[in-house]
């Protein structure tokens, strides 16, 4: 009984190989298109996930390489260890570039004397928090990023602060 379940087995695998073999020896030149396709993309783009209410969007298309202007989004590595690991991919809104002024009274923030948001002293998690430091112009090769939320860890806070071109992986457009 063993042995003929284990024959029905193998045969009926062996027709799906044969099934998989025959449409791949018809379609293979498609198969080729498509990898070469995703591998030019895969040099140029890249699929970002969203999974925090920092921003808007779910699914976002990052442009490697190149650097955002004000008001486009920016995918970066995170470069401390304050909550997320170092190094984890961020996607924020630059709000501020080269050139820009940064204030902050009062735990408000703002650039060009425009309000950007409110540092809290404390995480949604009550985990101590310090705000950014930085008041003065910002200097070149680096940006003040903002998620759109509220509890956005992003350049209010010591732990993201500025971020510099080095950090940047490229420039994110919203797809969903």
């Amino acid at each position: 009984m063993k042995t003929h379940k284990i024959l029905k087995l193998w045969l009926s695998s062996s027709t799906w190989l044969d099934a998989i073999h025959a449409h791949l020896s018809r379609n293979y030149l498609q198969y080729i298109f498509l990898v070469l396709c995703y591998a030019a993309f895969a040099q140029r783009f890249e699929l970002s996930i969203n999974v925090s209410e920092s921003l808007p969007g779910v699914l976002y298309l990052v442009e490697k390489g190149k650097l955002p202007s004000k008001g486009e989004y920016a995918s970066f590595y995170y470069p401390s260890d304050f909550i997320y690991p170092k190094g984890v991919r961020f996607l924020k809104r630059v709000v501020g570039v080269e050139g820009d002024v940064v204030h902050a009274r009062s735990h408000h923030f703002y650039v060009n004397d425009q309000e950007v948001g409110y540092a809290l002293g404390a995480t949604s998690t009550g985990k101590p928090i310090q705000e950014n430091s930085f008041d003065g112009v910002i200097p070149a090769g680096h940006y003040y990023v903002k998620g759109d939320h509220p509890l956005s860890l992003d350049s209010r806070y010591r732990a993201c602060g500025l971020i510099t071109d080095q950090m940047i992986v490229g420039r994110g457009f919203r797809v969903l």
